[in-house]
């Protein structure tokens, strides 16, 4: 094999180089093989040591055909752990161990092995962190300075939902001590004037929050991928029963515990936590990266919502250049004047005729709707008269 593809970029989710296969696989997989041979070979079915067969599947894994691939990827899946423990453990090549990463099941012990292989990429490491299940994530979390040096393994822990929140405040906490620049990552912000109990983001009830098991479970109902398709009727149901138990949760939580859930939850937990009273939590809800345009729409119509939320949308550009967000926001008392009125501007003719009449539109609003339509109405007269 050759030294790890020396002449080759790394770039994580990237095919292996064949040259990082044994050599005596290497013209028996290459694609101009026939396809019949190469899945006979993702099946396992060729004689070789079991070394060198791993890295030929993790190959095979890239392979252009979809039959080839799912066939290299069942086999890896299922080789006797006491096989292929051994040589997962050794695995040197960076390629294949990115490789193995990705093909391996979530619930597979050897992740985090290669969590702590030390020919692991920082990259390789950063996919692990994003999808990788509680005990890889706490592996993750213990090279601690790994993270430090590479800060995309922390944003990829605090965004997946198996990861203990122990972990990623432990991580966080440790970045802010060492004055390690987190402000790009959304949410960090917020979470360290949690984490150093500033004003206005402090638990001033004192609260510690919900251990880890606990808050695992709210993460469980607050993250709709976790949960099996069971129809409409029982979508519903269970969507209910999440929403209950969630809110029975949230009454426990730390600040910090549901910052972390506004920006990883799905959108039920957001619905609940832009009503939270503490700034932190709510501003938290609008850096989701989960967010879609219609909760934007329908959270700048919510009256109930803070001044600062409904503020933040009116001040997004990205956001209203939808016209219904702006609509929305001209109806809501809570959108600053001076950009209600702005958005006023783009209204339709239909549209301004009712804002002028409607009886929930602050009044300097609907009278500078009113003067809008009359302005309108003179200009018409004037074309007319020529």
């Amino acid at each position: 094999m050759s030294p790890d593809g020396a002449h080759t970029v790394f770039r994580s989710g990237d095919a292996i180089p064949i040259e990082n296969i044994v050599e005596a696989h290497r013209g028996l997989v290459n694609s101009t093989r026939p396809v019949a041979l190469r899945l006979r070979i993702a099946k396992g079915l060729l004689p070789a040591a079991i070394e060198d067969l791993v890295p030929t599947l993790a190959f095979l894994y890239h392979d252009e055909e979809a039959e080839v691939r799912r066939a290299a990827r069942d086999t890896l899946r299922t080789m006797p752990p006491d096989q292929i423990e051994p040589v997962v453990k050794e695995l040197s090549d960076r390629w294949v161990i990115d490789t193995m990463a990705r093909v391996l099941p979530l619930d597979s012990s050897l992740l985090p092995e290669l969590a702590v292989n030390r020919h692991t990429d920082d990259a390789t490491l950063v996919h692990l962190a994003g999808s990788g299940n509680r005990a890889t994530c706490d592996v993750i979390g213990r090279n601690a300075r790994r993270a430090l040096e590479h800060t995309a393994i922390i944003e990829a822990l605090f965004f997946n939902p198996r990861a203990t929140q122990g972990t990623v405040q432990a991580l966080i906490e440790l970045a802010v001590r060492e004055n390690v620049d987190l402000d790009h990552m959304p949410g960090f912000r917020e979470t360290k004037a949690a984490i150093l109990g500033e004003r206005g983001a402090r638990d001033d009830s004192g609260d510690t929050g919900l251990d880890d098991i606990e808050f695992l479970s709210a993460m469980e109902f607050a993250f709709d991928d976790n949960f099996d398709d069971k129809g409409e009727e029982g979508e519903a149901e269970e969507e209910d029963g999440r929403r209950l138990n969630l809110q029975t949760m949230l009454l426990s939580m730390s600040v910090a515990q549901k910052i972390r859930l506004a920006l990883v939850g799905d959108a039920n937990a957001r619905k609940l936590l832009v009503r939270d009273p503490k700034k932190m939590v709510s501003s938290s809800v609008l850096k989701s990266p989960r967010i879609t345009d219609g909760e934007i729409r329908s959270y700048a119509g919510k009256k109930e919502l803070s001044e600062d939320v409904i503020a933040t949308i009116a001040r997004n550009r990205a956001w209203t250049r939808d016209y219904g967000v702006r609509k929305a926001l001209i109806y809501n008392p809570k959108c600053p004047q001076s950009m209600a009125l702005s958005f006023l501007r783009s209204m339709v003719d239909s549209d301004v005729k009712t804002i002028s009449k409607h009886r929930d539109v602050p009044g300097v609003v609907s009278r500078a709707a009113k003067r809008i339509l009359e302005k309108k109405a003179e200009a018409r007269n004037r074309r007319r008269k020529k």
